[in-house]
Protein backbone atom coordinates (compact mmCIF):
# COMPACT_ATOMS: atom_id res chain seq x y z
CA UNK A 1 0.00 0.00 0.00
CA UNK A 2 1.17 3.17 -0.76
CA UNK A 3 0.39 5.88 2.33
CA UNK A 4 0.27 9.57 2.39
CA UNK A 5 0.06 9.98 5.71
CA UNK A 6 0.58 6.94 8.86
CA UNK A 7 -0.35 8.18 11.86
CA UNK A 8 -0.26 6.60 15.40
CA UNK A 9 -3.95 6.83 17.42
CA UNK A 10 -3.47 5.43 20.28
CA UNK A 11 -6.63 4.83 22.06
CA UNK A 12 -9.07 6.25 19.89
CA UNK A 13 -11.66 4.85 18.05
CA UNK A 14 -11.36 3.79 14.41
CA UNK A 15 -14.59 6.56 13.74
CA UNK A 16 -11.34 9.20 14.62
CA UNK A 17 -9.94 7.48 11.52
CA UNK A 18 -12.64 8.56 9.22
CA UNK A 19 -12.95 11.42 10.76
CA UNK A 20 -9.14 12.25 9.89
CA UNK A 21 -9.77 11.79 6.55
CA UNK A 22 -12.25 13.21 6.01
CA UNK A 23 -10.52 16.50 7.04
CA UNK A 24 -7.40 15.42 5.28
CA UNK A 25 -7.31 17.34 1.27
CA UNK A 26 -8.01 14.90 -0.78
CA UNK A 27 -8.61 11.80 1.25
CA UNK A 28 -10.56 9.06 -0.15
CA UNK A 29 -9.59 5.94 1.33
CA UNK A 30 -8.37 5.23 4.93
CA UNK A 31 -6.72 2.05 6.65
CA UNK A 32 -7.49 1.81 10.81
CA UNK A 33 -5.47 -1.50 11.94
CA UNK A 34 -4.09 -2.04 15.35
CA UNK A 35 -4.21 1.64 16.88
CA UNK A 36 -2.81 3.13 13.78
CA UNK A 37 -4.52 5.42 10.91
CA UNK A 38 -3.17 5.37 7.27
CA UNK A 39 -4.31 7.68 5.21
CA UNK A 40 -4.36 6.02 1.64
CA UNK A 41 -3.12 7.35 -1.55
CA UNK A 42 -4.03 4.33 -3.51
CA UNK A 43 -6.58 1.55 -2.52
CA UNK A 44 -4.84 -1.19 -1.05
CA UNK A 45 -5.94 -4.11 1.11
CA UNK A 46 -8.05 -3.58 4.16
CA UNK A 47 -8.74 0.10 2.98
CA UNK A 48 -11.92 1.93 3.30
CA UNK A 49 -13.47 4.14 1.46
CA UNK A 50 -14.82 7.42 3.38
CA UNK A 51 -17.72 7.76 1.21
CA UNK A 52 -18.82 4.16 2.10
CA UNK A 53 -19.46 5.11 5.84
CA UNK A 54 -19.40 8.83 6.78
CA UNK A 55 -22.11 10.25 4.28
CA UNK A 56 -23.42 13.61 4.94
CA UNK A 57 -22.23 14.73 8.47
CA UNK A 58 -23.55 11.56 10.39
CA UNK A 59 -19.99 10.62 11.66
CA UNK A 60 -19.37 14.28 13.49
CA UNK A 61 -21.35 13.38 16.49
CA UNK A 62 -21.02 9.48 16.64
CA UNK A 63 -24.08 7.65 16.76
CA UNK A 64 -27.37 9.18 16.95
CA UNK A 65 -29.52 6.41 17.79
CA UNK A 66 -30.81 5.32 20.80
CA UNK A 67 -29.82 2.33 22.55
CA UNK A 68 -26.97 1.24 19.70
CA UNK A 69 -23.79 3.38 21.33
CA UNK A 70 -20.83 1.69 18.96
CA UNK A 71 -19.87 3.88 16.51
CA UNK A 72 -19.26 2.54 12.88
CA UNK A 73 -19.54 4.71 10.42
CA UNK A 74 -22.46 4.84 9.10
CA UNK A 75 -24.30 1.81 11.12
CA UNK A 76 -24.30 1.81 14.45
CA UNK A 77 -23.88 -1.38 16.68
CA UNK A 78 -25.33 -2.55 19.79
CA UNK A 79 -23.49 -5.69 21.52
CA UNK A 80 -25.99 -7.86 23.26
CA UNK A 81 -24.18 -9.71 26.24
CA UNK A 82 -28.11 -11.57 27.26
CA UNK A 83 -27.39 -14.56 25.38
CA UNK A 84 -30.07 -16.24 22.87
CA UNK A 85 -29.95 -18.73 20.29
CA UNK A 86 -29.87 -17.59 16.79
CA UNK A 87 -33.18 -16.50 15.98
CA UNK A 88 -33.84 -14.84 18.73
CA UNK A 89 -30.84 -12.92 18.83
CA UNK A 90 -32.24 -12.09 15.12
CA UNK A 91 -36.05 -11.08 16.54
CA UNK A 92 -34.75 -8.91 18.90
CA UNK A 93 -32.34 -6.40 16.83
CA UNK A 94 -35.06 -6.51 14.30
CA UNK A 95 -37.73 -6.00 16.91
CA UNK A 96 -36.00 -2.06 17.11
CA UNK A 97 -35.69 -1.31 13.52
CA UNK A 98 -32.19 -3.10 13.62
CA UNK A 99 -30.17 -6.58 12.10
CA UNK A 100 -27.95 -9.05 13.26
CA UNK A 101 -24.44 -7.96 12.18
CA UNK A 102 -23.63 -8.25 8.82
CA UNK A 103 -20.32 -7.81 7.31
CA UNK A 104 -19.59 -7.08 3.93
CA UNK A 105 -15.92 -6.90 2.24
CA UNK A 106 -16.89 -3.14 1.20
CA UNK A 107 -17.22 -2.95 5.32
CA UNK A 108 -15.78 -6.02 6.99
CA UNK A 109 -12.33 -3.86 7.91
CA UNK A 110 -14.09 -1.06 9.38
CA UNK A 111 -16.97 -3.02 11.56
CA UNK A 112 -13.48 -5.52 12.35
CA UNK A 113 -12.00 -2.51 14.11
CA UNK A 114 -14.90 -1.41 15.98
CA UNK A 115 -15.29 -4.76 16.96
CA UNK A 116 -11.78 -5.62 18.32
CA UNK A 117 -12.32 -2.34 19.98
CA UNK A 118 -15.70 -2.71 21.62
CA UNK A 119 -15.71 -7.02 22.59
CA UNK A 120 -14.11 -9.87 24.20
CA UNK A 121 -12.71 -12.72 22.52
CA UNK A 122 -16.05 -15.09 22.70
CA UNK A 123 -18.47 -15.96 20.27
CA UNK A 124 -21.15 -13.41 19.24
CA UNK A 125 -23.96 -14.09 16.91
CA UNK A 126 -24.15 -12.29 13.60
CA UNK A 127 -26.74 -11.69 10.62
CA UNK A 128 -25.47 -14.64 8.51
CA UNK A 129 -27.00 -18.32 7.72
CA UNK A 130 -27.16 -21.29 5.46
CA UNK A 131 -30.97 -22.11 6.80
CA UNK A 132 -32.36 -21.98 2.84
CA UNK A 133 -29.47 -23.91 1.11
CA UNK A 134 -27.50 -26.66 3.02
CA UNK A 135 -23.78 -24.40 2.11
CA UNK A 136 -25.48 -21.36 0.72
CA UNK A 137 -24.54 -18.91 2.82
CA UNK A 138 -26.21 -15.74 2.98
CA UNK A 139 -26.66 -12.21 4.88
CA UNK A 140 -30.06 -11.17 6.44
CA UNK A 141 -30.54 -9.33 2.71
CA UNK A 142 -30.07 -12.64 0.76
CA UNK A 143 -26.56 -11.13 -0.04
CA UNK A 144 -23.72 -13.63 -0.29
CA UNK A 145 -20.97 -14.52 2.52
CA UNK A 146 -18.09 -14.35 1.13
CA UNK A 147 -15.54 -17.22 1.58
CA UNK A 148 -12.81 -15.31 1.87
CA UNK A 149 -13.67 -13.80 5.57
CA UNK A 150 -14.11 -17.69 7.01
CA UNK A 151 -12.08 -19.44 9.46
CA UNK A 152 -9.63 -21.62 8.06
CA UNK A 153 -11.81 -24.75 6.21
CA UNK A 154 -14.67 -22.77 6.83
CA UNK A 155 -17.81 -23.56 7.03
CA UNK A 156 -17.48 -27.23 8.34
CA UNK A 157 -20.86 -27.99 9.49
CA UNK A 158 -19.19 -30.15 11.59
CA UNK A 159 -22.14 -31.93 13.19
CA UNK A 160 -24.24 -31.72 10.38
CA UNK A 161 -26.19 -28.92 12.13
CA UNK A 162 -23.92 -25.50 11.89
CA UNK A 163 -26.23 -23.43 9.99
CA UNK A 164 -26.07 -19.71 11.50
CA UNK A 165 -22.65 -17.74 11.53
CA UNK A 166 -21.31 -16.41 14.96
CA UNK A 167 -17.82 -14.15 14.89
CA UNK A 168 -14.67 -14.55 17.12
CA UNK A 169 -12.75 -11.92 16.55
CA UNK A 170 -13.90 -10.85 13.86
CA UNK A 171 -12.98 -14.61 12.46
CA UNK A 172 -16.39 -16.03 10.99
CA UNK A 173 -17.45 -20.00 12.13
CA UNK A 174 -20.27 -21.63 11.84
CA UNK A 175 -22.42 -22.75 14.28
CA UNK A 176 -25.84 -24.42 15.84
CA UNK A 177 -28.31 -22.10 15.50
CA UNK A 178 -29.86 -23.25 18.81
CA UNK A 179 -27.04 -22.81 21.11
CA UNK A 180 -27.00 -19.65 22.81
CA UNK A 181 -24.25 -16.26 22.51
CA UNK A 182 -23.96 -13.27 22.94
CA UNK A 183 -24.92 -11.29 19.78
CA UNK A 184 -24.35 -7.94 17.99
CA UNK A 185 -26.87 -5.76 15.68
CA UNK A 186 -26.44 -2.78 13.93
CA UNK A 187 -28.63 0.08 12.63
CA UNK A 188 -27.99 2.61 9.82
CA UNK A 189 -27.32 6.23 12.06
CA UNK A 190 -29.70 8.43 10.99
Amino acid sequence: MNYTVSLPMEKVPSSKCGQLCTSTAGCKMFHYDYKTCYILQYPGTGSVNVTTFWGAENWRDGCKVMEYPVFGGKYCLRIVNDKRTWTDAKVNCSQDGGQLLTMKSEDFYLKHAVLRESFEETPYWIGGNDLVTEGDWRWNDGSEVEASLWLQDGPSNTYKNEHCLEVTAAIFNDYNCNAIRKFVCEKLNI
